[in-house]
């Protein structure tokens, strides 16, 4: 699931002999490091939670869950929600960023995270120093500022169209957090629910409006938003 999530470029040089720019590459370096804190933060919350049944409930259990979350991979090899609340709003994180650029995972993508928290940065240091001139760097290079609006313009989108995939199923009689988990856990195409759609349930109580509502999603998710959501734009049809 690991290499799953790993960008396909770097893996293809690294089978070519070429390893050194496996580590130099910030997106996965960045991706190692959020699995590494995410398990350490998991096995803290479990043992104050006191749900520490035996050695696999700190180890291999947190780190599956954690690994399979990020990669969209959709697996679970025990019930996360029973780790507590605070746990499952780390899910929420893991599901929106998904794993590298150019791998098989969905989510918002963790090269798009890197972009706007480097160019959240560089605002804040702009509020103190106006007249800086500060760019988004990425491998060592200089991101043009067209991409990095369009980055941030599609993170916007992200989540107004999970809000609305939210809203929609609440509107057909979901409960609030199932509904926008379901939501969530479609436009990332990662698979999990919570609630009543959770560990032991389905999708199959989702009444068939949600299901087309929640199929919709999938393939807006899958698809990268702008690929289906210029389908429904004027401009497109005119030409």
């Amino acid at each position: 699931m690991f290499l799953g999530g790993t960008s396909f470029a770097l893996i293809y040089k690294a089978l070519h002999g070429d390893v050194r720019p496996v580590w130099r590459n910030d997106v996965f370096r960045s991706y190692v490091y959020v699995v590494v804190a995410f398990f350490v933060i998991f096995v803290i919350s479990i043992v104050a939670q006191g749900k520490v049944t035996d050695w696999k409930s700190v180890t291999i259990y947190p780190l599956f869950q954690i690994i399979s979350t990020i990669t969209s991979t959709g697996l679970s090899v025990c019930d996360f929600e029973s780790w507590g609340s605070f746990v499952l709003s780390l899910i929420f994180v893991l599901m929106f960023c998904g794993a590298c650029a150019g791998s098989t995972s969905g989510g918002a993508k963790l090269d798009r995270m890197l972009f706007l928290v480097k160019n959240t940065g560089n605002e804040l240091y702009r509020c103190v120093h106006p007249n800086a001139v500060r760019s988004v760097r990425i491998n060592d290079k200089v991101v043009a500022p067209d991409i990095v609006s369009k980055v941030i313009a599609f993170l916007c989108i992200y989540v107004i169209v999970i809000m609305v995939g939210g809203i929609v199923l609440t509107a057909i009689g979901l409960p609030l957090i199932d509904a926008f988990f379901s939501a969530f856990s479609c436009v990332s195409n990662t698979g999990f629910g919570a609630g009543v759609t959770g560990y032991g349930g389905s999708f199959d109580i989702i009444p068939d409006v949600g299901k087309w509502v929640l199929s919709l999603l999938m393939l807006i998710g899958r698809l990268e938003l702008f690929t289906v959501l210029i389908l429904f734009t004027p401009g497109f049809w005119r030409k």
